[in-house]
């Protein structure tokens, strides 16, 4: 997790310091409502989220497993088993009604 910057008391972190792999998911959401603009001495920075929202985006939404690494375990997947009403019933998985 990226560490937060603080300007005249406000707490946030630039899109461009993340790694490339937080950057490439904070883009592909819809963030713009999440972006703010913070005018410092060295110029405006356009690429800023409150600190807040980020670590919200990053325990919640975040997800730290490679998109390739994603499509790798997709693919090895188990197939599901299917099991006939019969079995469901002897073993106990269905409700009682």
């Amino acid at each position: 997790m990226q560490k937060a910057r603080i300007y005249k008391g406000i707490e946030f972190i630039r899109i461009s310091d993340l790694p490339e792999d937080q950057q490439d998911q904070i883009k592909q959401m819809d963030t713009v409502d999440l972006v703010i603009k913070i005018l410092t001495e060295e110029g405006l920075l356009s690429d800023c989220v409150s600190y807040k929202d980020y670590v919200h985006w990053y325990s919640n939404i975040y997800t730290k497993v490679s998109p390739a690494l994603e499509e790798k375990m997709e693919e090895t997947k188990p197939e599901p088993t299917k099991v006939s009403f019969l079995n469901r019933l002897k073993n106990g998985l269905l409700p009682d009604t």
